[in-house]
């Protein structure tokens, strides 16, 4: 019963996010996907608010790797500037 006590819906923890050490836009990223009147206890929000503060980079297989193809530098070529027939 305690526990559905210290449950708050998605407006209330966006206007509380200092409690979280967090800015409200902070709050509402990491609960976009949730519906407005969802109630959520803090350590969920702590777990999504984590996970939108710090995501993880996972190398996908589907995305091919281009590699690195070194530049090759051409030579200038110097060409003779004739601006003593005008």
């Amino acid at each position: 019963m305690t526990e559905d006590l210290n449950k708050r819906n998605k407006q209330e923890w966006i206007e509380s996010a200092a409690v979280l050490k967090a800015e409200p836009y902070e709050i509402a990223g990491a609960l976009f996907d949730y519906a407005a009147d969802a109630l959520l206890s803090r350590a969920e929000v702590e777990q999504r608010l984590d996970a939108y503060l710090h995501p993880v980079k996972e190398a996908s297989a589907s995305v091919p790797v281009k590699p690195q193809v070194p530049q090759v530098k051409k030579a200038k070529e110097e060409t003779v500037n004739d601006n003593s027939a005008g």
